[in-house]
């Protein structure tokens, strides 16, 4: 099983420490910094690797549970083929899902 987490920084300087440690699967969307001013970013992990996030040494929640037919069922949602046409078609809009 896989866990998404949200792991919290207190400073900009540790979320960079902890994203080039290079040794979580993080979310595409990258970290945000909250109104509080801590940095937050998504992650993945599987279950054996829970452990390890907890001795980097940052707080972190696990959000959700997520098994293998649900990463399946979430890979359906991802397109196939070349959509900017092998360069031919420029890139549209801001990249905000609507």
């Amino acid at each position: 099983m896989i866990k998404k987490i949200m792991i919290t920084t207190n400073t900009r300087e540790e979320m960079k420490k902890l994203i080039s440690s290079g040794s979580i699967d993080m979310n595409c969307g990258g970290p945000s910094q909250q109104s509080d001013g801590t940095f937050v970013v998504e992650a993945y992990v599987p279950d054996s690797y829970v452990e390890d996030v907890h001795t980097l040494g940052f707080p972190f929640e696990v959000v959700e549970n997520i098994n293998r037919s649900m990463l399946e069922q979430r890979q359906q949602e991802v397109g196939i083929g070349d959509r900017y046409e092998g360069g031919s078609t420029a890139p549209q809009g801001l990249g905000i899902k609507r």
